[in-house]
């Protein structure tokens, strides 16, 4: 899916390629940022669109939203990656329409980041 490394300056690209249905929440993100992309903001939006698919029963475009993140989530810069592991991965749960079989059907990297989060704990002192 994602031949080359993603980085901010081609997210939202790969993003609308893979699902144009987003494209309003794109449209409204960069109305609102005076044609800025402010990807740790986007983000929560990108989620909220497809916890809103899911829970309306298109599961084939949460699907597509939920491939192309987690996708990106793997070959992307630092900046990227730190966006989706903050501003999806971390947010996911904070509403009541992001149930829990919505978060089953994450794919295994996104589900994985998901664990390592809720697992992480600070080291150890000496």
């Amino acid at each position: 899916m994602i031949e080359s490394q993603v980085t901010a300056s081609n997210f939202v690209e790969r993003l609308l390629a893979a699902v144009p249905e987003i494209g309003p929440v794109v449209d409204e993100h960069l109305a609102d940022y005076d044609g800025e992309l402010l990807l740790h903001l986007l983000l929560p939006d990108v989620l909220r669109f497809s916890t809103a698919a899911f829970g309306s029963g298109d599961r084939v475009t949460a699907a597509r939203v939920l491939a192309l993140v987690s996708a990106v989530f793997e070959k992307c810069d630092g900046y990227v990656n730190n966006a989706i592991a903050v501003s999806f991965v971390e947010h996911v749960g904070a509403f009541a329409e992001e149930t829990p079989e919505f978060i089953a059907s994450w794919p295994k990297p996104l589900l994985d980041e998901r664990d390592r989060q809720l697992n992480w704990r600070p080291p150890k002192q000496e």
